[in-house]
């Protein structure tokens, strides 16, 4: 009866994750010297929509950009803690993570707290090494980690993986890169059934991150 229970609490655990984490589109990829990473600026729960201006990319440093997708209260508290941490790590110590670090710190936080505390948030990390280049990961709520060249999160995501797999090259220079998300933004807007009328794109290379206005 007790394995029952757990296995349904389970099963309730993850249903109420994948609605929350679902309507929030996230999606990224390394290109030429940088990487890009974009998210839907939609602020919604249950039927209602609250904004459609909301920024999902929190900035975790000068070189390091965190998107995040899913419940609206831990999409600020879980970026916000590992941001803070980050700068600490880097105040004692005089230097900061790689992404690489980064990555693997965040995992490790997400997975200790699995079954303390657990965070509905989805996540794609993005960021630039000097001497490694740009580097994505993409992190899930159950603490799942893995390095790829092009990654997504939502439900938008299953219309875009099929553009990414055909049209995504290791040498995409940025305006080439800003197409492509150009026509995954329109996929989705075409054939997800929510709307998502704005997006926020930002790039990070050796020189530092920023945002990368849409073309009208």
């Amino acid at each position: 009866l007790r394995g029952k229970r757990t296995r349904r609490r389970a099963v309730s655990i993850q249903a109420a994750a994948l609605g929350s984490t679902g309507m929030d589109f996230l999606i990224g990829f390394t290109g030429k010297d940088y990487a890009i990473i974009a998210a839907d600026a939609n602020a919604a729960r249950s039927i209602m929509v609250y904004s459609q201006q909301l920024d999902k990319i929190r900035e975790l440093d000068s070189h390091k950009l965190l998107a995040v997708g899913g419940d609206a209260a831990d999409c600020i508290q879980e970026p916000e803690y590992i941001q803070k941490n980050m700068t600490l790590y880097a105040m004692r110590n005089g230097v900061q993570l790689t992404t690489h670090a980064a990555a693997n710190y965040i995992r490790g936080e997400k997975s200790y707290n699995l079954r303390r505390a657990m965070s509905q948030v989805d996540m794609l990390l993005v960021g630039y090494d000097e001497g490694v280049g740009p580097s994505l990961y993409f992190l899930d709520y159950l603490a799942s980690m893995q390095k790829l060249d092009y990654a997504s999160h939502g439900y938008g995501g299953f219309f875009c993986n099929s553009l990414l797999d055909t049209h995504w090259r290791a040498d995409l220079t940025e305006e080439q890169g800003l197409e492509l998300l150009e026509r995954c933004f329109k996929e989705v807007q075409t054939r997800f059934m929510i709307s998502m009328p704005n997006f926020t794109i930002k790039v990070v290379d050796k020189n530092g991150v920023r945002t990368v206005e849409r073309k009208s």
